[in-house]
């Protein structure tokens, strides 16, 4: 019978956790420009967004008749002691109030680098003790109204103790 108890209350306990862990998975916690998403020993953050309805005219915040480009400058802060942190342009993606899914454009990444220079590149290694940051470029629907910025990437040791909260980190683009 202790035996029966022990298994139940083992049962409801990982039940209980593994509701917890999905509630929290899809709330998120919404941040705002330059506060960072902790990932072991790196940091992630928007530093800076503009909206604008074509590339070649960036300073443009009218929009299009078919959508938004939505820049915004990333960066990437290493603060680990040896280790170099690795990384591309499709850490980012943009989710909008609807769960609806935009991924980096590489091709409107190239094309705007011609006009503003800021250091594109296919990959990116940032030495520790260093940082790094590029802006990436999203298309939006005009339907979109709120978008948030996540990042992905993959479970390390110091993500273990937060339950990979770098994954539910939203940063908020309006």
């Amino acid at each position: 019978m202790i035996r029966y108890l022990k298994s139940r209350a083992m049962q409801a306990a990982f039940l209980l956790l593994s509701l917890s862990a999905c509630k929290s998975k899809n709330e998120g916690f919404v941040i705002g420009l330059n506060q960072s998403i902790h990932h072991d020993d790196f940091e992630y953050s928007v530093t800076s967004y503009q909206r604008s309805s074509n590339l070649n005219a960036v300073s443009d915040n009218s929009a299009s008749a078919t959508g938004n480009y939505y820049l915004v400058r990333f960066k990437v802060e290493n603060s680990a002691l040896s280790v170099d942190h690795q990384w591309d342009n499709s850490i980012g993606y943009i989710v909008d109030e609807d769960g609806n899914r935009f991924e980096n454009s590489k091709e409107d990444q190239i094309t705007l680098e011609k006009s503003l220079q800021f250091g594109w590149k296919e990959q990116y290694n940032t030495r520790s003790g260093t940082s790094d940051s590029t802006i990436l470029v999203f298309k939006l629907p005009l339907t979109v109204t709120k978008p948030y910025l996540m990042v992905r990437g993959g479970i390390l040791m110091g993500d273990v103790f937060d339950k990979a909260r770098f994954r539910r980190m939203k940063v908020k683009l309006f």
